[in-house]
Parts: C-alpha cells; structure tokens; sequence
C-alpha cells in the first residue's frame, strides 16, 4: 500500500461519502461517474482495502471506510486551518485565536479569558466557538481550536490538560423543597421526582457518573427529561418537571425567585474544568497566552515559574 494518497483522491471519497450516489457526487465534483468511478478504484488499490460496498441500487461506507472518511475530513480541516493562518500571516492580518467552552462553562471562567492581556500583542483578536465537550476535545485534536476550557475531557495522549478548578454538580430546586433545607444534597433526596439532566451528549464523561450513582442508590426518576441549554432547566423547574443537575458555574448565575441550588456530596460527582490544548502546540502565541490565562486563574496542577514563564508539568 502506498503511503502517499492523491488528495484529488481524499476529495473524491469524502464527497461520494457525502451523496452516496456516483453520479450526484460526480456532479458536484465536476467530472464524469466513469472518471470519479477510476479515482475511487484507484484510491482502493492503493489503499488495500474497500472504502465503499456498491451495488446496482446503492452505495455505503464499509467500516473500514468510515475510520478512513473520518480521518480525511479531520486531515481537511487541520489543512484548511494552515492555509487560513498561513494567509493571515501574509496579508498582516491580525492575529487570531480560537477558544473554545460549553455552554456549560463557569462564566468566571469565560471572563478571565476575555481578560486577558498581552503588550506585544496589542491588536490579538479572540474568535470563541461553543460546542459540547466531546466537540471541543476533537476541535483540539484537528487544530480548528487552538485552546478550550472542558469540564471533564476523556483521556486523550494528543491533548494537553491543565486542571482549572473542581466543583460538586449542584442540583437546583424549588425553595419549598425538603431537601432545600439542607447544606449538601444527596442521589437519595430525588426520589418520586422528575429529573432534569444536560443531554448525555453534552458532557458524556459526568452524565454517565451521575446515572452510576443513581443505580448505585438504587434510584430511579419517575421521569427523565433533557435540556441543552441552563436556561430549558430553569423553564422545565418551573412548570414542575422535577428537580435539574447542573454544574456549579451556572448554578451560582441563577437568582431565580423560589429556587434552590444545593450541591451534591457524592465524591464522584465532583467535576474538574480543564484548560486543553493540542500536546503538539508549536504556536508560541497559543502558548503565551495560555500562560497568562492561567495567571489569572491558577490552575490546580503543579506550575514552576522559570524566567517568569509558567512550565506545566502533566
């Protein structure tokens, strides 16, 4: 198999994958179905596996096809991101650098990165992009993000993680509730109540240790229901669909009349913001600012001063 594929190749195989049809996909490329039907046979030998299964009615990714389509548009957008920092560089644009959070994010958090100040970038534009946590790790990975605040990434040995600041998951409630009565919150004070949870895929990583414990305490919600927004949680809150679980940093923005926000003391349900960036970060801009975001917020992880540098040791 040869290591060098043709990116006329890559292009091909991921609009086929798009349409699914030989010759919708060959019109969008602008070529023949019999020329785009020579590239993707070709692309196959050189690969040594099949991309696609076809028949005389359709046209699907193998499995193998999916990692290896997967792969090309994350090679796509790495390239794209070079080309768009290689112009900016040469028409003298301003520099730029996108930071990624969740909706989720503490917003003390969003605040001390718009803070941030750098003399010898006095013209440093910032461009932010919110997503779901999983959607910020992949940024990172594909260099669309140059930095992000995650709560709770999943291990990754592309990513470097600084640990920001640990909190309890709080529940909010209404304030007549019983357990409002109290300083800390446990699974157990839900019972014979809807629950009001971010979606599984926003924060897999806590929505799957909050769903543990719950089994672990033999609890069950009379109803499940899902909100994308902190904003949906208070609304369903207050036409009675239950009790929400939120992160602290929203909790702490909610001056709602009626409300309680109470945090809960399972250990496991203590979650971590992180500062992530790519492992492979070679921007020293990036890094400079890294290194002064985390002045403002020191991080928990051990940090050295060298040269009036902070040195991250993960």
């Amino acid at each position: 198999m040869s290591a060098t594929i043709d990116i006329r190749f890559q292009k091909a195989a991921v609009i086929l994958a798009d349409e699914l049809n030989f010759t919708r996909a060959a019109e969008r490329l602008r070529i023949t179905q019999p020329a785009l039907s020579k590239q993707i046979f070709a692309l196959e030998e050189r690969l040594g596996f099949k991309v696609f299964e076809r028949s005389q009615r359709q046209v699907n990714l193998t499995d193998a096809g999916e990692v290896f389509i997967r792969g090309c548009r994350d090679a796509s957008a790495v390239l794209e991101r070079a080309i768009r920092l290689a112009k900016i560089t040469h028409d003298e644009a301003p520099p730029i650098i996108t930071i990624g959070y969740s909706p989720y994010t503490d917003p003390l958090l969003v605040s001390s990165l718009l803070a941030v100040h750098m003399p010898l970038y006095a013209n440093l534009k910032l461009r932010l992009e919110s997503m779901f946590a999983p959607d910020l790790a992949h940024g990172i990975s594909t260099s669309e993000l140059d930095l992000a605040i995650i709560t709770e990434p999943s291990e990754n040995p592309h990513l470097t993680r600084v640990k920001l600041v640990t909190h309890s998951l709080c529940v909010i409630m209404p304030s007549d509730y019983p357990a409002a009565s109290k300083q800390s919150v446990s699974i157990r004070d839900f019972g014979g109540i809807g629950w009001i949870v971010f979606a599984r895929r926003a924060q897999p990583v806590i929505y799957d240790r909050l769903m543990e414990e719950a089994d672990l305490a033999e609890m069950t919600p009379v109803e499940l229901h899902h909100y994308l927004s902190p904003e949906e949680s208070i609304r369903l809150i207050g036409e009675n669909f239950g009790v929400a679980f939120v992160e602290k940093g929203i909790a702490e923005q909610i001056r709602a009349h009626g409300i309680a926000v109470r945090p809960l003391s399972h250990p496991s349900l203590q979650v971590s913001s992180f500062l992530v960036l790519h492992s492979d970060q070679s921007s020293r801009l990036v890094n400079e600012f890294g290194r002064a975001f985390l002045k403002k917020v020191p991080p928990n992880n051990k940090v050295e001063t060298v040269s009036g540098q902070l040195l991250l040791h993960l």
